[in-house]
């Protein structure tokens, strides 16, 4: 039929069901135990990459709580063979990377938009399209707007524009009250919107980051393949770095991080959310739509996709190394030695020994020369009832008062003032954040600067940094540590 698109048709479906990762984890046997992990881990959590022995741990006790709630169903696998499993080529759900010589697992593309699709099936209460409508026409009129050329037309659209701001002055002058343009109902259906609009910039940001491991591949390709001059390959390097940063994806994505990045937007942010946290409708749903946070959610996705550019263009100058593309080209050369002389072999009888066997006689191993079969000694083991006690004999104070010190509320403290400037020292991180739990906590700031980078600490400036613990007030002398902002 004309008019379907091809990635519509019947052939490209079938092709799409055997082989896109998305469609793989729809229709996997334990689909629902996958996604709710996925979900709970790193799309609720917004989080990206996760250290591969704190994810191994949490689907520990995932796969314990799922054991518990199911019957029937059988998870037969260690957790560490389901890691290892969803990051293999053949499934594609995790990405499994080095980074600092430690390993984490982060959730794919395609993986992410299976979870995401499910999470659609859920039925909304509220569905807004008024507020979808106006953005339809309003983009529709920018772009009408903003690529016309003719002197009148934008003429006539200022002098509008001009009238009604006076016809409106003119209105709040003479009656003294500023009339509420949307009712509660618009407030509630646009900032929805506006959330949804949100959390799907930070979903996109992993498609950002393979589509631009995709132009690499190709480069890459192209660079191994290469029989020419260096000068010319370094030419060729040059351009495809820029193909990557002056694609369509990377101008749109640095024209997001400039945009997100300017101080007067971050501030615009956080004043415009203050303003809106007064407003009623909006103030009844901020607990179950925390918007306040996105902005520190975009500057972390948006700092990993950065982090990506950077190594992929770190891995296109290892390209270039002479020892290396030698090292390459050998390896292509022993192929095509191999596979053009297998093509001259190929209808010739091999002359001379073809095969030849060790032993003239079979190794025969008769039935009593095996040893006897021995039972295992059983274990026992002393496994007395336990009794509920009274708490009369024991003092219980210590189990309370143990100190337990938060560290992802400390990379948010270190997080919230990185987003204001491009680094930041431990003492005007503790003025805003004082210590509540004395040595500890400010132990669990110096193992956050040490997975940071090795100039995080200053061996030449000391720091005093006071505190109050049960009463008392202590001091503690320190390197100077910095907390940078990751680029």
């Amino acid at each position: 039929m004309a008019g379907i698109p091809d990635y519509m048709t019947y052939d490209y479906l079938r092709n799409l069901r055997m082989n896109h990762a998305a469609w793989r984890l729809l229709t996997a046997d334990q689909a629902a135990f996958i996604a709710a992990f996925f979900y709970r881990e790193f799309i609720a959590g917004k989080r990206r990459g996760i250290e591969a022995q704190e994810l191994l741990e949490h689907l520990d006790m995932f796969l314990y709580d799922a054991q518990q709630q199911t019957e029937g169903e059988a998870f037969g696998r260690a957790p560490q063979d389901y890691l290892e499993i969803w990051s293999d080529p053949d499934h594609g759900w995790l990405r499994k990377y080095e980074y600092h010589d430690d390993w984490y697992y982060d959730l794919t593309a395609p993986a992410q938009k299976a979870v995401e699709w499910l999470v659609s099936l859920h039925k909304q209460d509220f569905v807004g399209t008024e507020s979808r409508l106006r953005t339809v026409f309003n983009l529709l009129h920018e772009i009408a707007r903003e690529t016309d050329t003719d002197v009148e037309h934008r003429k006539a659209y200022l002098r509008e524009q001009q009238q009604k701001i006076a016809a409106e002055l003119a209105e709040i002058e003479s009656s003294g009250v500023v009339k509420p343009q949307l009712d509660d109902v618009q407030v509630k259906e646009r900032f929805l919107q506006a959330e949804d609009t949100a959390q799907a910039i930070l979903a996109d940001f992993r498609e950002v980051e393979e589509n631009f491991r995709e132009l690499t591949r190709k480069v890459q390709d192209d660079v191994v393949k290469w029989t020419r001059g260096k000068g010319e390959l370094l030419e060729k390097i040059f351009n495809e770095s820029d193909i990557i940063r002056k694609s369509e994806q990377g101008r749109s994505f640095m024209a997001f991080w400039r945009y997100l990045m300017l101080s007067q937007q971050q501030e615009d942010f956080r004043e415009t959310m203050a303003q809106l946290s007064k407003t009623e409708p909006i103030r009844e749903l901020l607990p179950d739509h925390p918007l306040m946070s996105i902005n520190r959610e975009w500057v972390r996705a948006a700092g990993s996709v950065q982090q990506t550019l950077g190594q992929l263009s770190a891995q296109l100058r290892r390209y270039v190394d002479e020892a290396y593309l030698q090292e390459e080209r050998t390896i292509y050369q022993l192929i095509q030695r191999i596979e053009t002389s297998a093509v001259d072999k190929r209808g010739q009888l091999p002359g001379g020994e073809f095969t030849s066997i060790r032993e003239i006689a079979p190794a025969v191993q008769l039935p009593m020369e095996r040893r006897l079969f021995a039972p295992p000694q059983a274990t026992k083991l002393v496994s007395p009832v336990l009794q509920a006690g009274s708490g009369e004999d024991g003092e219980l104070s210590a189990i309370f008062n143990q100190v337990i010190v938060d560290r992802e509320q400390l990379q948010t403290n270190v997080n919230d003032l990185l987003a204001e400037r491009p680094e930041v020292s431990l003492a005007e991180v503790l003025a805003v954040h004082p210590l509540q739990q004395g040595l500890p906590e400010l132990l669990g700031y110096l193992v956050l600067a040490s997975h940071e980078e090795a100039e995080a600490f200053d061996s030449s400036a000391l720091e005093r940094i006071l505190f109050e613990r049960d009463g008392q007030k202590l001091m503690a002398v320190c390197n100077r540590v910095t907390f940078r902002r990751k680029s």
